[in-house]
């Protein structure tokens, strides 16, 4: 999600040989970190956080990088970054609001530029969020007819360029597309169906009340965690924390039931909050291997 404010349907019951091989990979190594949580650290110093870490992705954004979404940086310098960290970049974050039709015209050139981005990294996803401000005058059968034709228009691009977008439904009630079941539903209505696929976010998993989890088209999970105190609909991005034993999102309990039924995506760090953003790299370090050691032992 931004900073500011085909397939088919799998129930949660899984194939003992499919649970027996997800038995068999250590989660530890499917782990991320996305940008979001030490915005003001150059990339190379977020990389090297990253593999000090032990975790071998990462995400960047778009959002708020005055030097643009590779800081600036000539390809070598990202591949001096890239091979002296052992760091993969897995998405750019994001490409908002990628669903509306208003917006549409502009977006097609964002993508373009996004794509010449990725490739200098070799990112295979970008990350796609929809409209998510009060007051959209849009009927729901615009919504969905808005979104299959801006899958239509950005799936030639992204089967050129061999990536695949994530489409991340976002739980709030303001949001133009709120679950990942109508992500699906537009995905299967479109042309260019291989050419997207779900991020199942834990905060927005819960914000939408959405039950039901869609393990095999899930390419990346994203995680956080908010305590208690606040009613569902008044809880904003600025509450996310890394996710402990104060979590009312049960970030843990999600993400370890996308595990048991088969899913084989990245698990990426994703919290907004100020208090995280703003930690010393140490600190920061610090919270992230106990969030770690709580989120999957």
């Amino acid at each position: 999600m931004r900073l500011h404010t085909r397939s088919v349907t799998l129930a949660v019951s899984v194939k003992t040989e499919t649970a027996s091989q997800e038995d068999d990979v250590n989660p530890r190594e499917r782990l991320a970190l996305n940008r979001i949580l030490s915005p003001q650290l150059p990339l190379p110093e977020f990389l090297k956080l990253t593999a000090d870490l032990g975790m071998k992705m990462a995400e960047i954004r778009n959002d708020f990088a005055e030097k643009g979404v590779l800081d600036g940086l000539s390809e070598s310098q990202l591949r001096k970054a890239l091979a002296e960290t052992g760091v993969r970049i897995i998405t750019i974050n994001a490409l908002y609001p990628f669903e509306h039709g208003k917006h549409l015209k502009a977006n097609l050139e964002q993508v373009k530029g996004l794509i010449a981005e990725a490739r200098k990294v070799s990112c295979p996803h970008i990350v796609m969020c929809p409209f998510n401000e009060a007051g959209d005058p849009r009927t729901p059968a615009q919504r969905s007819a808005d979104l299959v034709a801006a899958l239509n228009a950005y799936g030639p691009l992204l089967t050129d360029a061999g990536m695949v977008g994530l489409i991340e439904a976002l739980g709030f009630e303001r949001s133009a597309l709120r679950t990942k079941r109508a992500a699906l539903d537009g995905i299967d209505r479109c042309d260019h169906p291989k050419a997207f696929a779900l991020l199942h976010d834990t905060f927005h998993h819960y914000l939408s009340s959405e039950t039901e989890l869609f393990p095999r088209e899930t390419k990346l999970i994203h995680v956080s965690g908010v305590v208690a105190g606040k009613a569902k609909p008044a809880i904003e991005d600025d509450d996310r924390i890394l996710v402990d034993a104060s979590d009312v999102l049960d970030s843990r309990g999600q993400v370890a039931a996308l595990l048991k039924a088969g899913c084989e995506a990245p698990i990426s760090f994703e919290s907004f909050s100020p208090k995280i953003r703003s930690l010393p790299v140490p600190e920061l370090k610090k919270a992230l291997r106990a969030s770690v050691n709580y989120l999957i032992g």
